[in-house]
């Protein structure tokens, strides 16, 4: 086995179950970026068994995730070439129907497209995002890899093809030594990454790791001593490695050597310095070809990974630690990086960064193109939640789990572009039925022409639509439709929301157009329950009748409520979504009708009913307060 990658296997693997366990995606646990099913053909790629997953679905595992992309490279080759891209995907997520994000749903997948790894690998790429919801967990050089066994026809033929790995001598004195780090870091590769703190004093550790605990575990049990920890004298079980302790101790009795020179050393350390007092660096051992051992991120754990295309700040020689290999090796520099004080930044580039951002719950600041503190802040607050390498910067890795392109002009290399609204087919089962009630409650509260002759026109353009996107799975662009909502106005041609599979050149965006359906929605759900316009927009009456006098049950709100209602009670009735408050444990329901969706089926009509019987939020928080002191004021009287 190198680098965990295993041979290939037995079909019998395919009835072998082995399920396994944790709190990651599937498609990390099983080593299978895709998600396919067992088959006596993936294991020819090293398949190892399958488990079962949610809905009783199968998955098939890997040893290492470079096997199971190899075998989701020759699964789409088998399966899917000769189909549109849309198909392709729609077949591949089964019931789920999506497509392939970032990609042409009306383009051909040829051949060509899957040999060639500079368009498979993307492909899959976003395959694999869709899958598991939290992108991919290979490095740029496994997919590499991946793409090289998938040519190669199988698990052996690639590790049969590759040159003999260079042997680790140690030194006849068995002194410490680069290469005796090297062999012991090779050992861990597949262990978990975690923040924790590692025994520098137990041999037996075997993860989790972080980037620093790894090498400064690695030097004390080569060398014993503590190396790049915030007290090396204290015990080394307790010792706390940190990267600013190791550009610390560099600084006082380090070793330094270029970057060159530590990449073409066996057992040289390469650094990268903390962006900020406190925050996380990175560090990384070399094997004296280009190539790398280190623990990298949550999504990673340890692997075997390159030192090209990256930034590094330092090269390091542990004083005491004898060393070997050739010349210093030509460092390759990254493309391009976006960080505090890189030259060169484009601003468009960088508000696109931070665009993702906001719009991903990691507050920049100002979204001003100038790539700051803030934004700084922003992106090591992502990349924690990633399980990226922590180090505020956005290279390739994580502009790819932004959906960004660090090209400038481009919009994105994986992913919808922005601002071009989100289709209803790309949202889950539950929330396509969920926000459908929603609309079709505001389509008959708001005038939806100006003819008041013909009050349901508008809606009899907008429920075809509706349900066309969410039973056929056809992508249908909200932002047309909450125009319709909002200005009664005919829905145009919706606007296809993907690129092809090149990334698209961008396009400028108005500044004050709402980035999704969401920021259309919002608006429209405050001005329909409380009766205001959203602060800044000029909106239409709200629910309230002109006339008081009018019965309450002649509101719109009020009976689109109750007929709602009533729909929601046959489909609970028939099972086809699941009862409110877990009463479906107690009627001994079927366990995969959704709890949350018949509960939030249940509240949504009850509740616009309710604000719209009572004329907004305003009165209905009053009538609560009345009840509320009503009740005080009974407490507070003497018998």
């Amino acid at each position: 086995m190198v680098n965990q990658i295993g041979r290939s296997t037995d079909a019998s693997t395919a009835d072998h179950r082995d399920d396994v366990i944790g709190s990651e995606v599937a498609s990390f646990r099983y080593c299978n970026p895709g998600a396919q099913y067992p088959s006596a053909r993936a294991a020819r790629f090293g398949q190892t068994g399958y488990g079962i997953i949610g809905g009783g679905h199968k998955i098939a595992r890997f040893p290492s995730p470079v096997n199971g992309a190899a075998s989701n490279f020759d699964l789409l080759q088998r399966g899917y070439v000769g189909m549109r891209i849309g198909e392709a995907g729609v077949k591949w997520t089964g019931a789920n129907g999506f497509g392939v994000p970032g990609y042409d749903p009306n383009a051909t997948l040829t051949k060509d497209m899957v040999n060639d790894p500079a368009q498979a690998i993307p492909l899959l790429k976003a395959i694999a995002n869709r899958e598991s919801g939290k992108g991919n967990n290979l490095t740029e050089e496994q997919w590499r890899q991946a793409h090289q066994m998938f040519k190669a026809g199988s698990a052996d033929a690639y590790l049969d093809a590759l040159p003999p790995q260079p042997e680790i001598v140690l030194p006849a004195d068995k002194g410490p030594s680069g290469a005796g780090l090297l062999k012991r870091a090779r050992e861990h590769i597949g262990e978990p990454y975690a923040n924790v703190l590692v025994p520098k004093d137990n041999p037996n550790w075997q993860g989790p790791w972080d980037c620093a605990e790894f090498v400064s575990w690695l030097v004390y049990q080569e060398a014993q001593k503590l190396y790049g920890c915030i007290n090396d004298t204290a015990p080394p079980a307790t010792a706390d490695a940190y990267t600013g302790a190791w550009k610390t101790d560099l600084e006082r009795f380090g070793r330094r050597v270029s970057v060159e020179e530590a990449a073409g050393t066996v057992g040289g350390i390469v650094l990268r310095y903390p962006p900020a007092a406190g925050k996380m660096g990175h560090i990384a051992l070399c094997d004296g070809n280009g190539g790398t051992v280190e623990a990298k991120g949550r999504r990673y754990g340890v692997v075997a990974d390159t030192v090209h295309g990256r930034v590094w700040d330092a090269g390091i020689l542990i004083p005491g630690i004898s060393y070997s290999g050739a010349a210093s090796i030509k460092v390759s520099p990254p493309a391009v990086i976006y960080a505090v004080n890189s030259p060169n930044m484009d601003k468009t580039v960088v508000a696109q960064i931070q665009e993702s951002l906001a719009e991903k719950g990691f507050d920049p600041g100002q979204v001003d193109g100038e790539f700051g503190p803030n934004t700084q802040a922003a992106v090591l607050a992502f990349q924690e939640a990633q399980g990226l390498v922590v180090d505020g910067a956005v290279g390739p890795e994580t502009a790819e789990a932004l959906s960004v392109s660090l090209v400038a002009g481009n919009t994105g290399t994986v992913g919808p572009v922005p601002g071009r609204g989100t289709s209803l087919a790309s949202l889950p089962p539950e929330a396509q039925q969920l926000l459908t009630l929603i609309l079709i409650m505001l389509s008959k509260e708001k005038l939806m022409t100006a003819d008041p002759a013909k009050p349901g026109q508008g809606l009899e353009v907008l429920l075809p639509a509706l349900l066309q996107s969410a039973l056929s799975g056809k992508q249908l662009d909200l932002t047309q439709l909450l125009a319709l909502l909002t200005t009664g106005k005919p829905l145009v041609a919706p606007t296809s929301n993907t690129v092809p599979a090149s990334a698209v050149q961008g396009q400028p965006q108005s500044s004050h157009a709402p980035a999704d359906f969401i920021s259309l929605l919002v608006p429209v759900l405050y001005q329909q329950l409380t009766g205001k316009p959203w602060p800044g927009t000029e909106q239409k009456k709200a629910d309230a009748p002109a006339d008081p006098n009018t019965p309450v049950l002649s509101r719109p709100s009020v009976q689109l409520s109750a007929g709602a209602l009533g729909i929601v009670t046959i489909l609970q009735a028939l099972g086809k979504i699941g009862l409110p408050f877990n009463l479906g444990a107690a009627a001994n329901l079927p366990p995969d009708l959704s709890t949350t969706a018949g509960t939030l089926s249940t509240l949504i009509p009850l509740i616009v009913g309710a604000v719209g019987a009572t004329g907004g939020w305003g009165a209905l928080a009053g009538m609560a307060a009345q009840l509320f002191g009503g009740i005080i004021s009974g407490f507070g009287k003497k018998p």
